[in-house]
């Protein structure tokens, strides 16, 4: 997803300031801090190791490509797992992104009063037109750090799938790339598998 850091004087559009000059944030402070209405449009805002990001508006090619992948998965996935589409996914203490497509174990009651952890986490999407960079180093790092076993990156230019395994505390120790005939699967059911062309609505 396309991100930008949030400018400090950002945090003061709301009903206060006594966070906008806060450097590290952990998520406690930053639900402090949202609650009190310190930030203007705080659904376009996600923490990332500790630096409150602000989301992109999202082009027409991005919110197809999401909405896509996440009718794809949701196509295989039996009662065990729930996906979902841009939800806060909590993580360590100074982290809460908000991915375009997350599946998780469980069902929709298990969320009602907590959002979704690393422990919850089957695979994590991010679908990225302007900040591959950004998705393939910062946040990728963030993910493998809080121990995300499966984290694909779309890179919709190249119209290319990036596959990240392994997380350590410093990254991926595997990134594989797949574009047009290559095939690939949901983590826990190897058994449904996709082209990259079909998964990006490039067949034919």
């Amino acid at each position: 997803m396309a991100t930008a850091l949030l400018e400090k004087q950002d945090t003061q559009g709301g009903k206060g300031d006594t966070e906008s000059t806060q450097d590290h944030w952990t998520v406690e402070a930053y639900y402090e801090a949202f609650h009190a209405g310190a930030f203007q449009d705080p659904k376009r805002l996600e923490l990332i190791h500790g630096k409150i990001i602000r989301k992109m508006p999202q082009d027409p090619s991005h919110t197809f490509l999401r909405r896509r992948l996440a009718t794809r998965l949701r196509s295989v996935v039996g009662p065990a797992l729930l996906v979902m589409e841009e939800n806060p996914l909590r993580l360590a203490l100074d982290g809460e992104p908000v991915p375009d497509v997350l599946v998780v174990t469980g069902a929709e009651k298990d969320y009602e009063r907590r959002h979704p952890t690393q422990a919850d986490a089957v695979l994590v999407v991010e679908v990225s037109n302007t900040t591959a960079d950004y998705d393939l180093s910062e946040k990728a790092l963030l993910y493998a750090q809080a121990g995300i076993t499966d984290y694909w990156v779309v890179l919709v230019k190249e119209k290319v799938l990036a596959v990240h395994h392994e997380p350590s505390p410093e990254g991926y120790k595997e990134v594989i790339r797949l574009s047009g005939e290559d095939t690939l699967s949901l983590p826990t059911m190897p058994e449904a598998a996709w082209t990259v062309n079909a998964l990006l609505g490039e067949e034919g």
